[in-house]
């Protein structure tokens, strides 16, 4: 799948979006949590992040902690930007 139609798919998006946001160690069942979806579909679209570069992943313990690169940062960060000006609001920051 090209980054255009995996980007134009809605919960890529939150995902990324989430990961950027949580100040704390971010992994895939709390982004499931989040955007409403399931463990394998999350598991799915963060494999996806880390094939184009966009996430990277830490074992700590059990858990798999995600962390945003520099790229995956700008994406999230332009994600965002466009999420609050659709919502009018200032729902993301």
């Amino acid at each position: 799948m090209n980054e255009k139609s995996f980007f134009l798919k809605e919960k890529p998006v939150l995902a990324l979006v989430t990961i950027r946001q949580n100040r704390e160690d971010v992994y895939c069942s709390l982004i499931s949590k989040k955007i409403d979806t399931t463990y394998a579909h999350t598991v799915k679209i963060i494999s996806c992040f880390e094939d184009k570069g966009i996430v990277e992943t830490e074992k700590k313990g059990r858990k798999k902690i995600l962390m945003l690169t520099e790229k995956g940062e700008q994406y999230a960060d332009n994600f965002m930007e466009i999420l609050e000006k659709l919502e009018g609001g200032d729902k993301w920051n």
